[in-house]
């Protein structure tokens, strides 16, 4: 069954359970709309139509739509993840994860660390899971601890924790206390795979980001809590992240049509521990993790 409409001067009107929706041409969903329209069900119909509706009922009215503008209780949110989620809503993908991205780093306690955050994401291709955490990089050893100081296992299943208020907030010092993340590339130079170090998958909640050192091109980062969640075994290029981290560990799994990351370029790297080019100071190195 047809669902009722009237299209005139790119104008389209629908009645969608028992109530009229109009789509104008600057709808952020509207090719996707007309695409859809000879076949799609009412129920699919609400769902790409009543954007603004369901991203409100999703967060709880925390995250919301407001003429092309995502804003959280009712402030505007500027930067890419304002861009992503309206870009993936746009394309209709599911832009579920980047909500729920928005709604942890709004509960990292430090506007200053939300700031920061922002600079690694910008720079660094960041898969999103599903609840709204994103997946970094670390050099262990061939044992799993930690490099320096062979204190925390990372073997993948554990979650590493320490005091957040015992992490250096000062991203002007770029070797310091803390668990440490960051790029692909910074990390395998980091690490010593030739002597067998390993490197670890690690997912990481935005509101435990507590720095990102200014140095290293923000490649890195520092935080309280990280999960092991797989070993490297490739690049990671599909943005979201399942239950079980082995649906994505072939790489033919990946679905590159849908990757998502936080800048255009091609390659995500992430990086192990914050170690700065000071490798002199050995005094430094004891306070990473």
């Amino acid at each position: 069954m047809s669902v009722p409409f009237m299209f005139v001067d790119g104008n389209l009107t629908l009645v969608l359970n028992n109530q009229s929706y109009q789509v104008l041409p600057d709808h952020i969903n509207y090719k996707m709309i007309l695409d859809v329209l000879p076949t799609a069900t009412e129920e699919e119909l609400v769902e790409i139509v009543d954007v603004e509706k369901a991203v409100a009922s999703f967060s709880d009215g925390l995250v919301e739509i407001k003429n092309g503008q995502v804003t959280y209780e009712g402030e505007p949110v500027h930067g890419s993840i304002s861009k992503r989620i309206l870009e993936f809503m746009s394309k209709g993908l599911p832009f579920q994860p980047l909500v729920n991205f928005l709604n942890n780093l709004m509960e990292n306690p430090s506007m200053q660390s939300q700031k920061e955050l922002y600079d690694f994401l910008e720079h660094e291709h960041l898969p999103i899971t599903e609840d709204g955490h994103f997946l970094a990089y670390k050099a262990v050893r061939s044992d799993y601890k930690d490099k320096y100081r062979g204190v925390f296992d990372n073997s993948v299943g554990q979650v590493v924790t320490m005091q957040r208020a015992k992490v250096d907030d000062n991203r002007a010092r770029g070797c310091s206390d803390g668990l440490h993340a960051g790029a692909l590339n910074y990390v395998a130079g980091y690490g010593s795979l030739e002597n067998g170090d390993k490197i670890v998958i690690v997912k990481i909640n935005p509101k435990d980001v507590v720095s990102v050192p200014s140095d290293c091109n923000y490649e890195k980062l520092r935080t309280c809590r990280y999960e092991v969640v797989g070993e490297y075994q490739g690049e990671l290029l599909k943005p979201l992240y399942s239950s079980n981290f082995d649906d994505y560990e072939d790489e033919d799994d990946y679905d590159h049509e849908y990757s998502w990351a936080w800048n255009d370029s091609e390659e995500y790297e992430d990086d192990e521990e914050d170690i700065d080019e000071d490798e002199d100071d050995e005094d430094d190195w004891q306070n990473q993790y």
